[in-house]
């Protein structure tokens, strides 16, 4: 990969946000979990964006072919970690950025609940991307008072993304609490209405479907 090709709408979007957030109040490390590919982590590293960034996911010949990948680059800048991305362990002397796309709501939810018990006492902060359950998700986040940063959607191959950046253990006065759903959608844009009406009759019937399973249990 050339890491000044475009890498599609949703990662060029995440990586724009990088950009933004470390031109402000820089990170010194980023996590790059469930990595995959590990196209946006490629292009965070070239772009110098942080003093470490760290690539996790938690099948090896993911990870062995990013390393692969990754031989141009210094090794003092990287790190590869093959591992479940909830099994961190963070430095609490420092911030953390840990960047979570590309997975579903609830399998992210699994992911930071275990983090944030696993480093009670570190600052980390979050950027989502999930590409399915974004109501799991931003349920969780608001009930755990997490503070919401930053919102956006991205479209892409039709579908909508929504991306939030948000702080945990969030002490600052005046910061929003996550709202349960997205407030970014355009009530004048007929796509995006489309595609959220569509949405919302998903999940209306996921929890009729989930209603009727228990109704047949008892």
């Amino acid at each position: 990969m050339n890491p000044a090709s475009s890498l599609g709408p949703r990662l060029d979007a995440l990586y724009e946000l990088v950009v933004q957030i470390q031109q402000k109040s820089p990170y010194p490390v980023i996590w790059d979990c469930c990595c995959d590919h590990g196209y946006l982590g490629i292009k965070i590293l070239a772009g110098e964006l942080c003093e470490m960034l760290v690539f996790v996911d938690q099948v090896p010949h993911i990870i062995e072919q990013l390393g692969t990948r990754l031989a141009p680059f210094s090794n003092e800048r990287h790190q590869l970690i093959a591992s479940d991305a909830g099994q961190l362990t963070l430095d609490q002397q420092q911030r953390h950025l840990l960047i979570l796309a590309g997975v579903g709501g609830e399998r992210s939810v699994d992911i930071i609940n275990a983090i944030e018990q696993k480093n009670p006492s570190t600052q980390i902060d979050y950027i989502f991307c999930p590409s399915t359950s974004q109501n799991a998700l931003r349920e969780y986040l608001a009930a755990k008072d997490f503070a919401l940063l930053t919102e956006m959607l991205v479209y892409e191959k039709k579908r909508y993304y929504e991306i939030l950046y948000v702080q945990g253990k969030a002490e600052s006065k005046g910061l929003s609490a996550v709202p349960l759903s997205c407030n970014v959608w355009d009530e004048n844009d007929p796509q995006q209405q489309h595609y959220l009406a569509k949405l919302k009759q998903h999940e209306l019937l996921k929890k009729l479907s989930v209603k009727d399973s228990a109704d047949g249990r008892n």
